[in-house]
């Protein structure tokens, strides 16, 4: 091998080497998992990248974009808006004060489900440049399910419904033992104009019904779990229960009812001697117009009726 030769060789693997070190110095850091955004909240995609001593604000160049629409352009030191895609209009920017750190992180604010999707990161600087490409998924927490039943003597029907919630979620009713009784309910999930999902799910329970049943809707992507347990029982058992009340209540009163009723009528016959005399008069005039008024009292009383277990809550007048 000629001296030139080896010269060249030499060179060429120091240039080699110099590029490598160049390459390895100069990247920049994206989040390896999808990022995660709440529908309507602000998020922040995360780019970073290695600052030199040297740092030129006016050298550096950062782009966000999706494929080829652009979201956010920065160099000559300022936002440059003028290709920005309109699906984005005042709602990114940039954290300029921390550009100098190394931070070329995007904010973006009232995020949609049109939002979703890879996101490209791309910075040159004095150092040398990069790009790269993670991607951004949307998620909707689900409200608490609105509750409505209809009962008949012969079922009774649950329907549960939430509304405004992404992704689609998993839905499954349990009965009293935690069997699965998702087989035996109709749900129905449809999205509104917006893309989020209103899930609506029925349950018909067949005969007199005395159990708990629980719900239970799952959203994944937010690990969010709604559990709701629907306590039901039928007309007959809340009778007997109720009957069951009122004989126990009426064997405490009579418990201190009777010995009290007792002593008087023990008093009364010691002390009816003496109050025939004085009283006889009396009684003999009045006697009349004091069982009109007690025949009045009578007809005065209300009392509650009890219709399918449950006491009639108007008070009526025989």
């Amino acid at each position: 091998m000629s001296w030139k030769s080896w010269i060249a060789q030499r060179c060429f693997v120091s240039l080699l080497i110099i590029k490598a070190s160049y390459s390895v110095e100069f990247e920049i850091s994206v989040p390896r998992e999808p990022q995660l955004a709440i529908v309507g909240q602000y998020v922040v995609l995360d780019c970073s990248f290695p600052v030199g001593k040297a740092w030129d604000l006016d050298n550096s160049v950062i782009t966000w974009q999706r494929e080829l629409e652009v979201i956010h352009s920065f160099y000559h030191g300022q936002d440059q808006l003028d290709r920005q895609s309109s699906h984005y209009t005042n709602r990114t920017s940039l954290y300029h004060s921390e550009m100098e750190r190394g931070n070329a992180s995007l904010r973006l604010d009232r995020t949609n489900l049109g939002d979703k999707g890879d996101y490209t990161c791309s910075v040159s600087t004095q150092l040398g440049s990069e790009t790269k490409t993670f991607a951004l998924k949307l998620a909707a927490y689900y409200p608490e399910p609105h509750l409505k039943f209809t009962a008949s003597p012969r079922d009774v029907e649950l329907l549960l419904t939430s509304q405004g919630g992404y992704p689609r979620p998993s839905v499954h009713w349990l009965d009293d033992s935690g069997d699965d009784v998702t087989n035996n309910t109709v749900t129905n999930i449809s999205e509104d104009t917006q893309g989020l999902y209103t899930v609506s799910s029925t349950l018909n329970l067949q005969g007199q019904v005395n159990e708990t049943i629980t719900f239970v809707l799952k959203n994944k992507d937010l690990g969010q779990e709604i559990r709701r347990e629907i306590t039901l029982h039928s007309a007959n058992e809340r009778s007997s229960v109720e009957k069951g009340r009122i004989s126990g209540d009426n064997k405490k009163r009579w418990t201190i009812l009777v010995p009290i009723v007792i002593f008087v009528l023990l008093l009364f016959v010691l002390l009816m001697p003496a109050l025939r005399k004085t009283c006889h008069g009396h009684h003999r005039n009045h006697h009349l117009s004091t069982k009109h008024h007690q025949a009045h009292q009578s007809l005065q009383m209300p009392f509650n009726v009890l219709y399918n277990g449950e006491k009639d809550k108007t008070c009526r007048n025989i």
